[in-house]
């Protein structure tokens, strides 16, 4: 699976009853998940914690771990997804005070050139539109140029930075539609 981050190695996180040398000489047996054999490495000690006397404090420090280690760059149980944030030029006709231009901020897992065709083509799912109505109407092109250089690697910090460009593009004189 290709990483994240080069030199970070992709990480399996798991809760256990067991020891978790035990439960590791286990996944090495084939007693586990089928996507793990073969690729186990080492087991973690430094990133083990616990013991936990409720499953519900097991749960919660695992849930917390998984996010803190994609945070800094690890694939973590098959999870490999990078977010960007980026920035689309709208034609200005779309808005009565273009400022120093009208542009669009938003995030995504795939690229920015994808999701700007599927503003444009008005693609949509099961769920509802995956685009905007208003770069489908003005979108000009992408503007990679106004954009963050960062990756994020969970959509809550990417939705997070989305909103900060937002505000950031705005202080700077943009007129900016998205940047939820």
């Amino acid at each position: 699976m290709p990483r994240r981050v080069p030199d970070k190695p992709n990480l399996y996180v798991a809760l256990t009853t067991q020891e978790p040398a035990e439960k590791f000489a286990a996944l090495l047996r084939g007693r586990g998940t089928a996507w793990l054999d073969g690729h186990l490495v080492a087991l973690r000690d430094d990133l083990t914690s616990g013991p936990f006397l409720l499953r519900e404090d097991a749960d919660r420090e695992k849930r917390a771990a998984i996010a803190c280690l994609r945070q800094e760059g690890f694939n973590v149980n098959r999870s490999a997804g990078v977010w960007t944030v980026y920035v689309i030029e709208l034609d200005p006709k779309g808005t009565k005070s273009p400022g120093q231009g009208f542009v669009y901020v938003g995030q995504t897992s795939r690229t920015p050139e994808e999701r700007f065709e599927q503003h444009k083509k008005g693609k949509r799912n099961k769920r509802g539109p995956l685009f905007s109505p208003v770069v489908r109407r003005w979108g000009l092109h992408l503007r990679m140029d106004l954009a963050p250089d960062t990756k994020y690697f969970d959509r809550r910090s990417a939705e997070a930075a989305e909103k900060r460009w937002a505000e950031k593009l705005k202080a700077e004189g943009y007129s900016v539609a998205g940047g939820h």
